[in-house]
């Protein structure tokens, strides 16, 4: 940031060759850049809330010291503001920050820091002249929040300690100061305040790149900086703020459909006095290629058959002890298989998701099935008990007749309807050994009619975790399933058969 050089170089500096500039921009110029540099945002950094630091969060060093001339104070000290305020996200080097502001040969100032952090996203005020007028206590109040600043200043001002990293620079300034006031421009970036012992953490451009940074006493940063009317010159994030969702623990899933919604539903633990800070809830509904199968593995929904209105987007609501998610159903049958993901609006992260949830939109042709397995665990290769009360809820029969009309016309197909029965491995030690699935009953129902199947089925030979999925099937239409009726499921436990008793 400032035009000095090492000490042994001091006689090829000139003056008036300042780096910081106290001017302030003229408005026809300011409009201009702002329209431009708006232009070359990236969407992302529009699509979530404006960066701000984590608590305990501190930039890595950076030096200006790895090229010569060591004229970069500005944009070393910048570099480490924006990672502050992004919370690492983005680092740039000082060379690449100062390329993005298009000032490569006059001197710099606040205000080209600023247009090169609107280009990578990040709307920075300044005080006194841009935006954020700040007293040197207000900076101090920031500093113990967890903000991080760049400051200007007069090298020369600074107690003899610090000048240490280019002390000809430091020295020939005390001396040249009342000469050459612009020679001891300089810029530093500083954070953590400590009220108890009035000092502030200090990272100086000037120091070697293997720096951690130390401590200034304030006073002697009040010294330093630079001030007018009050108005410290300075650059500050804003106060840092914890993640959105930091210290929630997330639990037990529920999910719920009714006639147009699909709720996601999720138990949280909150710390004390956390508030639901919104989030976006993204969904997706894919079409089943395998309906059955999709419902075997999805997570366990529960129908409700209140019609409430559905959203037209997606919408989120929490309180400290549940988060839910409410989307809208497709609107065309079928069998689909949903996602849904929230995200936080600060960073976009995921504190909760959830896949894989069959969900099934019926038509005008439906069945109702409640599948009854009353062994659990069942013993491999054994025949299987089982009871399914089935119920034509659509407003079709089953029944369609099984010939053409007299005058010769090609014949109507059977319909055929009928309560299938398919065993699906939920591991896979049984992917290779699923059974056929088996017909069990013929069921030609009409609209509203019920009946009930009882029946025996051969258990899979091998052992492990079983869906027993039923479901109704026709000649004309197939799967009910595949129609978006759905089946039912029953999870099981195939054990393997006891050996015989051995007599001693």
């Amino acid at each position: 940031m400032s035009r000095h050089v090492p000490a042994d170089e001091a006689a090829a500096a000139r003056p008036g060759m300042s780096i910081v500039r106290r001017s302030v921009h003229a408005l026809a110029a300011a409009s201009l850049i702002v329209s431009m540099v708006l232009a070359a945002m990236p969407a992302s950094a529009t699509a979530l809330q404006p960066p701000r630091p984590l608590p305990g969060y501190h930039p890595r060093f950076v030096t200006e010291t790895d090229e010569r001339p060591w004229n970069d104070c500005l944009w070393a000290s910048g570099a480490m503001l924006i990672e502050k305020w992004t919370n690492g996200r983005i680092h740039p080097t000082h060379q690449r920050l100062r390329r993005l502001s298009g000032d490569l040969v006059k001197g710099s100032g606040l205000d080209d820091l600023k247009v090169a952090f609107r280009k990578l996203g990040v709307n920075l005020k300044f005080s006194p002249d841009g935006g954020d007028p700040i007293t040197f206590r207000g900076l101090l109040r920031r500093l113990a929040h967890g903000a991080g600043a760049v400051v200007l200043g007069d090298d020369s001002r600074l107690p003899r300690w610090y000048g240490r990293w280019d002390y000809g620079f430091w020295h020939m300034t005390r001396k040249e100061r009342k000469k050459h006031p612009s020679h001891d421009n300089h810029a530093l970036y500083v954070e953590r305040y400590d009220r108890r012992h009035h000092r502030v953490w200090v990272m100086d451009p000037l120091a070697r790149g293997n720096w951690k940074g130390e401590w200034m006493s304030s006073w002697a940063l009040s010294r330093f900086i630079w001030s007018r009317g009050g108005k410290v010159f300075a650059a500050v994030t804003p106060t840092a703020k914890p993640a959105p969702f930091s210290g929630v623990r997330v639990g037990a899933l529920t999910l719920t459909q009714s006639p147009t919604t699909l709720d996601a539903s999720w138990a949280i633990r909150a710390p004390r006095r956390w508030r639901f800070p919104g989030a976006d809830t993204h969904t997706s509904f894919a079409r089943s290629s395998d309906a059955l199968l999709a419902a075997a593995r999805s997570p366990r929904v529960e129908i409700l058959h209140n019609d409430e209105q559905a959203p037209r987007r997606p919408t989120t609501s929490g309180t400290a002890r549940a988060i839910v998610s409410r989307v809208a159903l497709p609107s065309k049958p079928g069998a689909y298989v949903a996602s849904v993901r929230l995200t936080d609006r600060r960073f976009g992260r995921t504190p909760a998701s959830t896949s894989g949830v069959a969900v099934f939109v019926p038509g005008a042709r439906r069945a109702n099935l409640r599948l009854s397995v009353p062994d659990d665990p069942v013993v491999a290769g054994a025949n299987v008990p089982i009871s399914v009360s089935v119920g034509n809820s659509g407003d079709l029969t089953w029944a369609d007749p099984t010939h053409g009309p007299d005058d010769g016309s090609e014949a109507v197909p059977d319909r055929n309807t009928r309560l299938v029965a398919r065993w699906i491995p939920l591991d896979a030690s049984g992917a290779a050994d699923a059974p056929a699935p088996v017909e069990l009953e013929a069921l030609p129902l009409d609209a509203g009619r019920v009946a009930v199947v009882e029946a025996r089925l051969h258990a899979p030979d091998a052992p492990g975790r079983w869906a027993l999925a039923v479901d109704v099937v026709d000649d004309v239409d197939g799967s009910f399933a595949a129609l978006g009726s759905a089946p039912s499921v029953a999870a099981l436990d195939v054990v393997p058969p006891s050996g015989p008793d051995i007599a001693n």
